[in-house]
């Protein structure tokens, strides 16, 4: 388990690939981040076993294309008549991406060193149905900056799985863009809280809560991507907070660049909850 002071130096490994698929890819594409991650350090495998009310120091993106945007399958509702249908629409690679993981500084140096030494390397792998063919382009590490000012923008990188505070279970998800919910389990891991429990779950609402409230230009949705031939909903957000307490503003720094290394919500080692900050304008 990471000690607070390592959560605290958590850093970002930026994977920029060539990536090309055979044919279209119907599964959740985290789950294509993580077969590459562990083609290239399998011993890391331990990292991404699921541990039930653990929030895991651990993030991983989908393959992220142009403009910021992870690719992933999603369902689109269809509509013929008095008929609904939803329709999953999949994805195809071909061209240059880029995969985030962020971790403890210690996982972050060994996958650093690992892809260092396959640049340049294609690589073949089988995922679902289709042949993926893969070429370390560049590896480079990173310590996101951030810096709170009366305003705080977080958008996700990749879709949310947003458990209750109260109640975290995949089976109780929440939909909505307020920091307590938003915000909670980044806040646990700066905190170095790893397993739920209620008390600190109030404790971590209320200073959220009273830290931050968002803005009314916050913006949101709900997508459905398919996992295991699964349809389940997830987050999409734009979200604008301000500021309320001036004195809370070292604290949710803490929070928003464990936010960003180590993603909100649920299942963020299998390619949920990335996020960026964008600077605000000047």
């Amino acid at each position: 388990m990471a000690s607070n002071n390592e959560v605290l130096h958590g850093e970002v490994l930026v994977l920029h690939l060539y990536i090309d698929s055979s044919g279209f890819v119907f599964n959740y594409t985290g789950k294509l981040s993580k077969t590459i991650i562990l083609t290239e350090v399998p011993s890391l495998e331990y990292a991404f076993k699921p541990l039930k009310g653990f929030f895991k120091p651990l993030r991983v993106s989908p393959p992220i294309g142009e403009g910021g945007v992870s690719v992933i399958p999603t369902y689109v509702l269809k509509v013929d008549g008095s008929s609904r249908v939803w329709e999953l629409k999949p994805v195809k690679f071909s061209g240059e991406y880029r995969i985030e993981v962020g971790a403890t500084k210690d996982v972050v140096s060994k996958l650093y060193e690992a892809f260092k030494s396959s640049r340049g390397v294609l690589t073949r792998l089988r995922f679902e149905n289709s042949l993926i063919k893969y070429v370390v382009n560049d590896v480079e590490v990173v310590r996101p900056e951030v810096n709170v000012s009366n305003k705080v923008f977080v958008k996700t990188v990749s879709p949310a799985l947003l458990p209750s505070p109260l109640t975290p279970t995949q089976h109780v998800r929440r939909f909505t863009t307020s920091p307590g919910v938003m915000l909670y389990v980044p806040l646990a891991i700066a905190n170095g809280m790893y397993t739920h429990n209620v008390h600190n779950a109030v404790k971590a609402l209320t200073t959220l809560e009273s830290c931050l409230a968002e803005h009314y230009a916050t913006k949101q949705r709900t997508i459905f991507i398919n996992y295991d031939n699964r349809r389940e909903p997830a987050l999409l957000a734009n979200a604008k907070y301000m500021l309320i307490k001036n004195e809370c503003r070292d604290q949710i720094n803490e929070v928003l660049y464990a936010a960003r290394v180590f993603g909100i919500g649920a299942s963020r080692a299998s390619g949920f909850g990335s996020i960026e900050i964008p600077k605000l304008k000047a």
